[in-house]
């Protein structure tokens, strides 16, 4: 694997990164909530506010992609789990970026997707592992910072195209 290295990618980085989304995943009792903040470059190639109508016309299709979780990510069958709750948005931050000795960045705008998935499920504990097809269905996307959060404690998992699944088994 290669990597390559840009001023963008070694500048310091606080709550927003190019190519790693975050994901926190959430599990209580029958209940299990995924929630997605990923950088709109990782979606739609582009992070600032969409205003031409092409640019426009690729985040509508991108929010009709989220609205249907199978395109981000899926769980075994077995776990009955009923979609019961879900928000898909896009946050757009038209404030100056509070980078201070970064001043190519001080007018830049950011746009965020954000996706939450709430699901009651009959079997939760058959929930053994998640797959991300999210990877091949945005290609842009670099990386998936989990979060996993139940019962059991919580555990931090880095998910990338190459090996798009976690493994849960014993973790719920």
């Amino acid at each position: 694997m290669t990597f390559t290295i840009s001023a963008e990618e070694t500048r310091q980085v606080d709550k927003h990164e190019h190519g790693v989304g975050e994901l926190n995943i959430a599990v209580e009792g029958s209940t299990i909530e995924f929630e997605f903040m990923i950088p709109g470059a990782d979606i739609v190639g582009f992070e600032y506010v969409a205003k031409s109508d092409e640019d426009i016309a690729k985040i509508n299709q991108a929010l009709k992609t989220f609205d249907d979780y199978t395109n981000i990510f899926t769980i075994p069958s077995n776990s009955l789990c009923e979609l019961n709750g879900q928000k898909v948005a896009l946050k757009e931050d038209d404030e100056h970026d509070e980078h201070d000795d970064h001043d190519e960045h001080a007018e830049e705008n950011h746009n965020e997707f954000y996706a939450k998935y709430s699901f009651e499920c009959g079997n939760i504990n058959a929930i053994k592992e998640v797959n991300f097809p999210y990877f091949a269905t945005f290609t842009n996307s670099g990386e998936l910072e989990v979060q996993f959060i139940s019962n059991m404690g919580s555990t931090s998992f880095e998910v990338e195209g190459d090996e798009p699944s976690i493994n849960t088994d014993g973790k719920i």
